[in-house]
């Protein structure tokens, strides 16, 4: 019924979006693997979609943003797993926002910065930000993330790359034919729908809370 060679540029295009939008990667050590247990989380999308996309030749085979979605959803569950941990180092700054480079400890750090102060600390700190990678970096050495305000509040953290492990699955995908890192599931459903799970399955194996800060403002 599907056309297989939409289903395979569905998968090739929600893999390619998905590790395009990747993050986690650049915050924190992560490892592949093919075995888990109960304590891995889901994070994932499942919509419910008309099966025109996977059928007709003139609709695209393509959820704009669902790979993004997916890589996003990382990124805020280890940022609502680092505010939560009682035991990192968590300091409330009274100075101006600018001056928080000063509490940059760490070899290899990477800044999270809320949206709420990055047009601040972007204007205040100009002359320390450069744009030559992926991300900017602060004095040429510290990656800076933007975090939407509603996911980091008024605050900043400070990670070292080693800081944390994290695992994630890798699935035998048999229509690229290879381990790719979304379990992506297509499944017919009536009245012209077509169910489509994308999912990643992942793991905080370690977090070493000497190598994390937490910054808060005052509001």
């Amino acid at each position: 019924m599907y056309n297989k060679e939409k289903i395979e540029q569905f998968h090739k295009y929600t893999i390619e979006e998905y590790s395009r939008s990747l993050v986690i990667e650049d915050i924190v050590k992560v490892d592949a693997t093919e075995k888990t247990d109960r304590s891995f989380t889901q994070i994932g999308i499942r919509p419910l979609v008309d099966d025109d996309m996977l059928i007709l030749p003139n609709f695209h085979p393509e959820l704009p943003g669902a790979g993004r979605i997916v890589a996003i959803g990382e990124r805020d569950f280890l940022i609502d797993v680092l505010l939560n941990k009682k035991e990192i180092n968590k300091t409330e700054i009274r100075e101006d926002i600018e001056e928080f480079p000063k509490h940059i400890e760490f070899n290899d750090a990477c800044i999270l910065i809320s949206t709420k102060f990055y047009v601040e600390i972007f204007t205040k700190l100009m002359n320390r930000i450069d744009y030559e990678e992926k991300y900017p970096r602060l004095d040429y050495r510290y990656r800076i993330i933007s975090v939407p305000e509603k996911v980091l509040g008024n605050k900043i953290i400070i990670i070292d790359k080693n800081a944390v492990l994290w695992k994630k699955q890798i699935f035998d995908n048999k229509i690229t034919g290879k381990k790719e890192p979304l379990d992506i599931v297509i499944n017919p459903r009536t009245g012209g729908k077509v169910d489509i799970t994308i999912r990643s399955v992942n793991k905080i194996d370690l977090i070493d809370t000497e190598l994390i800060k937490i910054l808060e403002a005052e509001d």
